[in-house]
């Protein structure tokens, strides 16, 4: 914990009702940050906000489904409109969808991923960043993608999809917005012990009890073969947030367009 780090700097994170969302806004709330956040999980929404009172009084919780441009608007204007600045987005509201590979993926299970991966980071980022240009810069933008961004996984295809346009959009407003003083990073979790986890390995756990052979044999093409990093162990939320709120901070301040990976050493090899 680094004390006043982000002393009145405004924060608005989406995805923050639970997991690395969540880790960061108890972080950066603790460092002196003004909250903003969003999610669409109601009851999961309150217990987060309950939980952040009692770190600051300066908290905002909008229940919202961020695959809505309009809701995404909402969310950017409430914090504008509240404090009059934006100085930090943390793109973070994701889902993992369904998954299957291309010929068996539905159509709307594919729109549902790219809407709340994709859609929801280039809405918050079209509305933040013209609040930033106009309030003159110094801001930055931090997208949580993650190592699908950076590599494959068989059967994910939405996931993947999604999640290598990320990587693309985060360094194309690196490139637009750096002349704003503006920086954009990303970072890239491996696995990450997040409800999101947890619900998939309950889903697996669940398939696989009932599964015949030959379903057990799909799952084996479904699920990516390499589930460890090098260290061998998933990552806490806490390991995530830590490189998120770093590259919000001023400590990064030469670093734009870069994307992180924060996986143990997944990708290595």
């Amino acid at each position: 914990m680094i004390e006043n780090r982000f002393k009145d700097k405004v924060f608005i994170i989406t995805g923050a009702a639970g997991g690395i969302g969540l880790a960061a806004a108890r972080r950066a709330a603790a460092e002196g940050a003004k909250l903003v956040l969003a999610d669409r999980k109601d009851e999961m929404s309150k217990t987060a906000l309950s939980e952040l009172q009692k770190i600051t009084p300066e908290v905002t919780f909008l229940i919202l489904d961020l695959s809505s441009e309009e809701n995404c608007k909402k969310l950017i204007e409430t914090a504008w409109n509240k404090y009059g600045r934006i100085n930090v987005l943390v793109n973070n509201a994701g889902i993992t969808g369904m998954p299957a590979p291309v010929h068996s993926m539905s159509t709307p299970m594919f729109v549902e991923v790219m809407s709340c991966n994709v859609f929801s980071t280039f809405f918050c980022s079209h509305y933040a960043l013209a609040r930033m240009i106009e309030q003159g810069g110094h801001a930055c933008v931090v997208n949580v993608s993650s190592v699908a961004g950076l590599t494959g996984f068989p059967g994910h295809s939405a996931y993947v999809t999604s999640k290598h346009a990320l990587s693309g959009l985060t360094k194309n407003m690196a490139m637009d917005y750096a002349k704003y003083d503006i920086r954009v990073n990303a970072v890239n979790p491996g696995t990450t012990d997040t409800p999101m986890y947890r619900e998939a390995l309950a889903f697996l756990a669940n398939k696989k009890a009932s599964a015949s052979e030959t379903q057990v044999d799909l799952d084996k093409a479904v699920c990516p073969p390499k589930m460890v990093s090098a260290q061998a162990r998933i990552a806490s939320v806490e390991e995530v947030s830590n490189v998120i709120l770093f590259l919000a901070s001023d400590e990064a301040s030469n670093m734009t367009g870069t994307t992180v990976p924060v996986d143990g050493g997944f990708v290595c090899f």
